[in-house]
């Protein structure tokens, strides 16, 4: 059987989260697949940025478009490819109409935020609408995101294969938690993730109200500035994965607020992968009612859902869940 040899074209770091994958000290599934396809026929190649300190520079000078613009010079690596994998750098897409096409690998566009980005609008979003139409495939992870592409740019369903995202099980298992350290009280409730798509404001009213819950989130500060987090609710910043497996298992029940469908901040379909390795880890759910979640769970028999926004609603599913 032939060799597929195919380029991962990755727009964040990931040769450390290999090796921490390999190890077992994190979960691999932002990693997309790279170290599992090897046992299927397929020869994986890794591209990841290399800024240096002037590239980073130029980066925050031209603000979003940096780092995509910057992925340009992997442009010189497609040659004696099958295919080229990409989670961003959107401008490659438009830039590798110049290579003839009998020497053009295929290029397979993975969609977590093309929905998000082209509601918005703007001059960003007119360049990607144009620039995925350029791509062989655009894997999307939720079924919504293939009619979104299908009636917005007219892209057949034929190029729009539905893959859903998945956890790692062998990770997130309850046998391999620990007690959390670093943290006052096991939770009652946890709630995690760094997405801009979360909503810690509806959680924090949530749980505040009598009998007040007591709850963790493990964010970054940026998704709870501003908000003023009663004493019953802790925060716990970008903490190693292993700790946050811990923090699962000490916990009762796990909530995933999220902003609502008419939110275009964040992913598309903010929350799912919280969800999945929630699941894993054999802790109830409860997550904002999107989209994507009937692509994943059952509501109602793998996992609640409530209205986005609705602390009320959210309260009631988390009495449940517990």
């Amino acid at each position: 059987m032939a060799v597929l040899r195919v380029l991962f074209v990755f727009t964040a770091r990931k040769r450390g989260l290999i090796d921490a994958a390999a190890r077992g000290d994190a979960p691999d599934t932002l990693l997309f697949g790279f170290n599992h396809v090897g046992r299927h026929g397929i020869a994986p190649t890794l591209h990841e940025p290399e800024y240096g300190a002037l590239g980073r520079l130029a980066a925050r000078q031209v603000g979003r478009f940096g780092p995509d613009a910057l992925q340009l010079r992997t442009l010189r690596r497609f040659g004696g490819h099958d295919a080229v994998f990409l989670t961003g750098a959107w401008p490659l897409l438009l830039a590798a109409r110049a290579i003839p096409r009998l020497r053009r690998p295929k290029l397979v566009w993975l969609n977590m935020t093309l929905t998000n980005l082209l509601r918005r609008g703007g001059w960003r979003a007119a360049l990607v609408s144009a620039a995925v139409r350029c791509a062989d495939a655009i894997v999307c992870v939720a079924e919504f995101q293939r009619r979104f592409l299908h009636e917005r740019l007219g892209i057949a369903y034929e190029r729009l294969p539905l893959v859903l995202s998945g956890t790692d099980a062998r990770f997130y298992d309850p046998a391999r938690a620990a007690a959390p350290r670093g943290a006052s009280t096991d939770p009652s409730v946890l709630a995690a993730g760094r997405d801009p798509g979360r909503d810690y404001a509806t959680l924090a009213a949530a749980v505040a109200a009598p009998p007040a819950l007591r709850a963790r989130i493990v964010c970054s500060p940026r998704n709870v500035a501003g908000i003023d987090l009663p004493a019953n609710v802790e925060a716990r910043f970008d903490v190693p994965q292993t700790a946050l497996r811990d923090e699962y298992s000490a916990a009762r029940a796990v909530a995933v607020p999220t902003l609502g469908d008419e939110s275009t901040a964040g992913s598309d379909c903010s929350g799912t992968l919280v969800l999945l390795d929630a699941l894993a880890m054999r802790r109830p759910a409860a997550i904002a009612a999107r989209s994507s979640v009937g692509d994943y769970v059952t509501p109602g028999e793998h996992a609640l859902t409530y209205r986005a926004g609705d602390a009320v609603d959210l309260r009631r599913q988390l009495d449940a869940a517990l």
